[in-house]
């Protein structure tokens, strides 16, 4: 079975859950192939994994002349909707894409030639009456959300608006918002898009994917269900507190709090509700923090002591973190199935995390962490006192949450459960060709 993986970047979050995807379904006999925009570089010495550029179209003189006045019509529409409405959004707002982009990505499908096209996070990347144009209707796209574009006009998270489920407007995370802004068009070229495809929606989580079914972007036959996140968790696992302490430099006995992010200073994330929170923990026992992330830290009064490691994209490096830590918080106000409680939870460390998204769904309250109010710093920080103040739960929370990453987010599940997705497909395909 031939499957092509389309990613952005061979970076990031949604790069690294793919390509953990993509790489055991290797190891199970698929022949997946991983592309990603060919500008961005990376560490990767495996020939599945493809860089790939898109070529413009060549005319004859007269039609060429005629193409090349239409696209710039398009390219200087394209450039407008984004300096109307994007280009002057605040600092630490949440990612806002368009469905077109200022260059056409048509595919050479020919040099693809799958059976099967797995996207996962294609904002930046896919121009969609160009990209979604060049797959063939009858090839079935599977679809894994990595975040809630997909099926919006634009925004990756929403934070609470439900516009998306109409088509958007008066769109709360821009300039110059209105009844037709940019989420109005973006989300009508979706649509158009992708009024022919035969897609299967996964998500991670069932917030997601019930937030998803609610959208009108998606074709009347698209399928949608839940496969959870998986993990390498021989590379994810329980390392000896004083070992990873000492691996990573950090002396002393301290109760260590943990907090991680691709970028620290995305709102989105939370850690302006967490300075505040550690301010006001209740408890006798010296703390300290360990975090990792992009970004800069403005500590508070009253917050302790912070150990930033920065950008981390190593697994080893990102346990002996996640295990030297006796709590990771998620304070995040919105998010799907974020990796870094998941890894945490892998690594035997309980997570304390707001009532956000679908993380809930792992963080189960009094059994492998605590849930505190969404955005009530006070809950938050009574909950994190609560575990620094007991080292006995923290044990039995953590040996929980190790247990549920085995039986439920182990990365070869995952891909069985693909894999079943896959044969669903294909075996559906031959039947009604058949028929």
């Amino acid at each position: 079975m031939k499957v092509a993986q389309f990613n952005t970047f061979p970076y990031g979050g949604a790069a690294t859950a793919a390509k953990r995807l993509h790489q055991r379904l290797r190891q199970d006999g698929v022949d997946s192939r991983f592309y990603f925009h060919r500008n961005e570089k990376g560490k990767l010495n495996d020939s599945s994994f493809q860089p790939i550029g898109f070529s413009q179209p060549k005319y004859g003189a007269f039609t060429g002349a005629v193409q090349k006045r239409i696209q710039r019509r398009r390219q200087k529409e394209v450039y407008q909707l984004y300096n109307d409405h994007i280009a002057l959004r605040p600092a630490g707002e949440e990612t806002f894409s368009m469905a077109q982009l200022p260059n056409l990505t048509k595919l050479d499908w020919s040099s693809i030639d799958a059976e099967i096209v797995h996207l996962h996070w294609i904002s930046f990347f896919a121009d969609y009456p160009s990209f979604f144009g060049s797959i063939p209707d009858h090839i079935p796209i599977v679809w894994t959300l990595h975040d809630m574009n997909a099926f919006t006009g634009g925004c990756h998270y929403s934070n609470g608006c439900t516009r998306f489920k109409y088509g958007c407007g008066s769109c709360h995370q821009i300039t110059q918002s209105g009844r037709n802004d940019v989420s109005v068009s973006t989300f009508k070229v979706k649509q158009r898009s992708l009024k022919h495809k035969n897609i299967h929606v996964v998500a991670p989580s069932d917030w997601m994917r019930e937030l998803a079914m609610q959208s009108r972007v998606w074709p009347t036959q698209t399928s949608f269900q839940t496969i959870r996140l998986g993990f390498d968790l021989h590379a994810f696992h329980p390392v000896s507190k004083s070992q990873a302490r000492r691996e990573l430099g950090i002396d002393g006995e301290a109760i260590l709090i943990g907090f991680g992010a691709e970028d620290i200073n995305n709102r989105r994330k939370g850690l302006q509700h967490l300075l505040p929170a550690l301010a006001k923990l209740t408890t006798e026992h010296h703390v300290e923090c360990v975090v990792f992330g992009s970004g800069e830290i403005e500590p508070i009064a009253g917050v302790p002591k912070i150990h930033h490691f920065g950008y981390v994209d190593s697994a080893k490096k990102q346990s002996l973190i996640y295990s030297a830590a006796d709590i990771v918080v998620v304070p995040s106000r919105e998010d799907n199935q974020p990796q870094i409680g998941l890894e945490a939870m892998a690594c035997g460390t309980p997570v304390v995390a707001f009532n956000a998204g679908g993380i809930p769904e792992y963080v189960r309250d009094g059994v492998t962490g605590l849930i505190a109010r969404l955005g009530d710093e006070s809950d938050l920080a009574e909950r994190i006192s609560w575990l620094i103040n007991d080292q006995q739960v923290r044990m039995v929370m953590g040996e929980r949450a190790r247990l549920m990453m085995e039986r439920e987010f182990e990365l070869g599940q995952q891909s069985q459960k693909y894999l079943s997705v896959y044969d669903g497909i294909v075996t559906s395909r031959q039947f009604s060709k058949s028929a």
